[in-house]
């Protein structure tokens, strides 16, 4: 399960990153030049500038991810479930885009995909960890097992 671990906290820190950056970019110049996104992409759309949606993925993407990466470095019993929530929030946040836009481009498929592993490494944790508090509760009295007790050199 560490290693699924490392690959969440991977995929978030690039999120994080990038919508960090991205977002920044967005606040700092409304007008989307920084970035190379074009104007005309805000016509016939709620948004009269890119500052509104540079907040939204600042906060939601940027700042979160980075939030779920120390409840998961601190083993908070629900990230899990933080992890799955922040794939479904990109998800939902590229499709609308998506959909606003009435354009598409790779990299909101890159997104989109970076969303699904997010969803299913996140899925995969928490299954681990009811099977591991399930068998915890049948067999309250026995200690839980190291996986290192197989790696040590017999005497």
């Amino acid at each position: 399960m560490r290693t699924a671990r490392q690959l969440s906290i991977f995929l978030l820190a690039i999120s994080g990153i990038s919508a960090l950056y991205s977002g920044y970019q967005m606040i700092s110049d409304p007008t989307g030049n920084s970035l190379g996104l074009p104007f005309y992409l805000l016509n016939g759309s709620a948004f009269s500038d890119y500052s509104l949606p540079g907040w939204v993925i600042l906060g939601t993407v940027g700042v979160f991810s980075f939030v779920i990466i120390l409840s998961i470095i601190k083993k908070i019993k629900t990230y899990s479930f933080l992890i799955i929530l922040q794939g479904v929030i990109i998800c939902i946040l590229i499709i609308l885009q998506m959909i606003l836009l009435s354009e598409t481009f790779v990299i909101q498929y890159v997104s989109l995909i970076l969303g699904g592993a997010l969803i299913g490494l996140g899925a995969l944790q928490y299954q681990r960890r009811i099977a591991v508090e399930a068998e915890h509760k049948a067999n309250p009295h026995v200690a839980p097992k190291s996986h290192h007790h197989k790696h040590r050199k017999q005497k």
